[in-house]
């Protein structure tokens, strides 16, 4: 192994366990490649080569890097707790199941590359939509704005994963590869069009479960 893989295995570790201390998970290519591009950046900027850039990057500039990442996604409410957070958005008992069942298949494509950060975070969501869910009474299930992005960036970190070539879960062929990563994309859009939606509009279910 290369002292350039070594450093951004390690460091992409670390990133994405910083980021998941403020609530927030990515894959591992995800990481790896956002520390390229910052290294790359520092390289360029002072003038000097990977090696020295790499050195540089200390774990105190790690960690304002992870603060800086999730401030840009501050919509997600990193390090929130999203079971006591404000419940503005509405969602149909068949919008929580199809959201459940796309967090589940998510979840096989996590435990499918033994990457058990992503496995812990998916399984956070999950739990916190469940909860959620429990104490509604009608058939709308209020449900807070970040935890449908939270959901939504999770399925495009697992349907990216996919068509990068991860493992499949048990029981897909590859030739099923793009049409699962296509369901995995239409979800994640699906239920982020659910967070964006305007105040009191409930927008129609996004794709029909088990189409006939």
């Amino acid at each position: 192994m290369s002292p350039r893989t070594t450093w951004l295995s390690t460091r992409s570790a670390e990133l994405r366990a910083a980021l998941q201390d403020l609530g927030l998970t990515i894959a591992d290519t995800e990481a790896q490649s956002l520390l390229n591009e910052k290294v790359d950046e520092y390289s360029t900027l002072m003038r000097v080569g990977r090696q020295t850039a790499q050195r540089n990057f200390t774990d105190e500039h790690l960690v304002k890097f992870a603060q800086s990442l999730a401030l840009s996604i501050s919509d997600e409410a990193p390090g929130a707790n999203l079971v006591e957070f404000e419940r503005l958005i509405s969602m149909s008992v068949a919008a929580v199941g199809l959201t459940t069942a796309a967090l589940a298949e998510a979840l096989k494509v996590a435990h499918s590359d033994l990457d058990d950060k992503s496995s812990v975070a998916g399984l956070s969501l999950l739990s916190t939509l469940g909860m959620i869910t429990a104490e509604a009474t009608r058939f709308l299930v209020p449900v807070p704005r970040p935890l449908l992005l939270r959901i939504s960036r999770f399925l495009t970190t697992a349907a990216t994963s996919v068509e990068e070539g991860s493992n499949l879960p048990s029981g897909l062929e590859e030739s099923s590869r793009t049409q699962f990563a296509d369901i995995l994309h239409r979800d994640a859009d699906g239920i982020r069009s659910i967070a964006n939606a305007n105040d009191g509009d409930t927008p129609e279910l996004w794709r029909t479960p088990n189409p006939h």
